[in-house]
């Protein structure tokens, strides 16, 4: 979907990246933050600030385009130290799925945006695990694609 060498999206039609990019503020953890290096290099990727989740105590850091700053805490509290870096932009939390589990039992998800590939990695954290707190969603976008599919559904009741 984005072709890192040449620093240009491949034309794919990504409402998922779109929003990504308008977020006020994004959050993820330290394993995303590790496992982005490479890729990432020196582009500017980020347009917005990024919240670094972690038990490390780290200063701030300036890097492609992006100060990043690292917390650790309760989903609510790194959510509301993310709302006060974005500035009254959205809050988008990506990356590792213990991350997104921890928003998702402290029912702090609106919109839920995934991309789905093609690939069993036969390991890992499981996304949904079995003890997850239910949650009913209105699918908002199913996008079928050779190499990804883009859904995005919004909580039962939620504004999206």
């Amino acid at each position: 979907m984005y072709d890192f060498d040449s620093n240009a999206e491949n034309g794919y039609n990504d409402h998922l990246i779109a929003e990504f990019r308008r977020a006020g503020v994004v959050v993820f953890g330290r394993t995303t933050l590790d496992a982005g290096q490479e890729p990432w290099g020196d582009d500017d990727v980020f347009s917005s600030p990024v919240v670094v989740v972690t038990h490390e105590q780290r200063d701030p850091v300036q890097r492609n385009g992006a100060l990043f700053t690292f917390i650790s805490g309760s989903a609510q509290e790194i959510l509301a130290h993310a709302r006060q870096r974005a500035n009254s932009g959205s809050v988008v939390i990506m990356g590792s799925a213990s991350i997104i589990q921890q928003f998702l039992r402290a029912d702090l998800i609106d919109v839920l945006m995934l991309h789905q590939v093609p690939v069993l990695l036969g390991q890992g954290t499981r996304l949904f695990a079995a003890n997850g707190v239910p949650a009913e969603l209105d699918l908002q976008l199913f996008e079928p694609g050779p190499q990804v599919t883009q859904v995005r559904s919004t909580r039962t009741g939620g504004d999206g």
